[in-house]
Parts: C-alpha cells; structure tokens; sequence
C-alpha cells in the first residue's frame, strides 16, 4: 500500500477532556505531529476551564465540542464520533500520546484485516515501561480471582487469572478478548454497526462492553505491538475514582451475565476492597497514603449502592 494512504486522512481522533487542559493539548499535538492529516476532535465534558482558548491558540486545526453537562467518558465519546465523519475513529485518552507511526500502525493493521473491528497499541507509562493492556472479559470467577489476590498469587496464569491481572503475550500481534481503552482505532462501520459505547457506563468498563459486543458479533480485536502510545493513566481522576471502576464492573456483569452473577461480583468486589484496605493501614509512607485513598473511595462506592 503507498504511504499516502496511511498519512491520517482517514481517521478521526476524539479526545474527551475533563480538567487537564495541558495533558489534552499534549495528546493533541502528539497527533497533528503524526498524522498531519487527522481530523482532531475534542469533546469537553463541562470543565469549565481554559481549553477552548488553549486549542485555538496550539492547536488551531482541532475542533472543540463542549457539552453542557458530564455524561460520562462513553457519552463524550459518541458525541465526537457523531460530529466526525473519517471511517476509523481514534478514541485517544487526554493523558495520552501517540508515538510516531503508531496510527498508521493500528490504521494499516484493520486495512489488511476486514475482519477486525478494533486495533489497539502497547501502551508504555511516561517512563517508557510497557503496561499491560490486553485484558480478559470479566466474569465473576476472574473478578473474584482479581479481588481476593489469587490472580497476583497465580502471575495470572489460568485458571485463576483475573480479567486486568492476567499472563498474556505483549510481544507480538495477534486478536485478544480486549483491550485497555486508552488508545484504540475503531472502524467507525462496526462501531455504528453496534450503537457505539452504551452510555449508561460513566467511566470505565465502557471499551470492555464495546468490545464484548463487536466479539458477539463476530468482529475481531487485534492487539499491535508495533504501534506504541505513552498513557501516564489517572489524570483526570485517579485512585478517588476507584470506586467508579467496581461499580462500572458490576453493571457490566448484570448486563452479561445477569442479576445473580452481579451479585456475587460486588460481593467480592467489595470484600476484595476490605481486606486492602486493612492492609493499606500498616502500609508506610506515600504508598499506603495512596491505597487507602484507592480502596476509601471503593467502600464509599459500596455505602452508597
């Protein structure tokens, strides 16, 4: 294929931004710098802060769509696709970078696969270590692997991996259950195919229920070493939004696997939350500090269901 064709005139980026005007500008440039061609939307979830005047003086050739209220990361989402028109949209969190070659990588990648409907990178922290992004769909025997410390006991090998803490090959390409939603080009015929992220998701779990239903209908997701993006992680919220993830993973359940299986998630969700929680009082310096913010936040999640 010529060069041309992989020069970002076929993909729309949609960067949702919540407070983080610096690292959304950054994520940005990151791909005008790339993908010259790429249309760049940014869908503001009611910040009220400085990024439209940020844009317009950085990065004039994006366009900002603001929302009035925060529906949640998923609802942003659709929202950019909605008021983009490219065949691949590249759903980009604000706190992360492409590196050079990495859209054309996810691009040419779906190109060369029509059965495939997602393609997603490595993921490396701001220090250039990788992060584990392939994830397994959750199910209440990984959640409760995940939460009682079996999974971590295991080095996520099966049958008692988790569903993020899970054993997988990050070296080569190939198609995986799911992938960790911080960069991810989606075929935008797929995506529409399947009505786009269900809003009813705030934050988190959101990309795996997606996923889940493009593999339900018989869509691949390709996982590619080759392209790689910078993902700091927790910019926007971090450990206080701790709680958001177990409730997002319980939803996702009842969805899948119905009101009884929801509930013997939360169970161990919540239990898992507990015992770290504990722990977390006995652990020194910063990293206690920042446990106990991480399962406080879980348990008052719990107090309010």
């Amino acid at each position: 294929m010529s060069a041309h064709r992989f020069s970002g005139d076929r993909v729309s980026a949609v960067i949702v931004h919540y407070k983080t005007p610096e690292d959304t500008v950054a994520a940005a440039r990151a791909v005008e710098q790339t993908a010259p061609a790429a249309e760049i939307v940014v869908v503001d979830n009611a910040s009220e802060d400085r990024i439209g005047e940020e844009l317009e003086r950085r990065i004039p050739g994006a366009r900002l769509v603001r929302e009035t209220v925060n529906r949640g990361y998923g609802a942003a989402c659709n929202r950019g696709a909605r008021g983009s028109s490219r065949p691949y949209l590249l759903f980009l969190n604000s706190d992360a970078e492409v590196r050079p070659e990495a859209i054309a990588r996810l691009e040419a990648a779906l190109e060369a696969d029509p059965s495939a409907a997602v393609a997603g990178p490595r993921l490396l922290d701001a220090g250039g270590r990788p992060q584990g992004s392939i994830r397994l769909l959750p199910t209440p025997w990984r959640i409760f692997c995940e939460s009682s410390g079996l999974a971590f006991v295991a080095g996520g090998r099966e049958p008692f991996g988790g569903h993020t803490a899970t054993r997988q090959d990050h070296e080569t390409a190939h198609s995986v259950e799911a992938l960790m939603g911080a960069a991810l080009l989606v075929r935008r015929s797929d995506f529409e195919a399947v009505g786009g992220f269900d809003e009813s998701f705030f934050l988190y779990a959101e990309e795996t229920d997606l996923m889940r239903r493009l593999g339900e209908a018989g869509r691949r997701i390709l996982f590619v070493p080759q392209a790689e993006v910078v993902h700091a992680g927790g910019r926007s919220g971090g450990d206080r939004l701790f709680g958001q993830l177990h409730a997002s993973l319980v939803r996702y359940v009842r969805k899948h696997h119905g009101g009884w299986a929801a509930r013997v998630s939360a169970a161990a969700l919540d239990s898992g939350a507990v015992l770290r929680y504990g722990a977390a009082l006995v652990t020194p310096g910063e990293r206690g500090r920042t446990r106990r913010a991480r399962y406080r936040s879980a348990l008052k999640r719990r107090s309010a269901r």
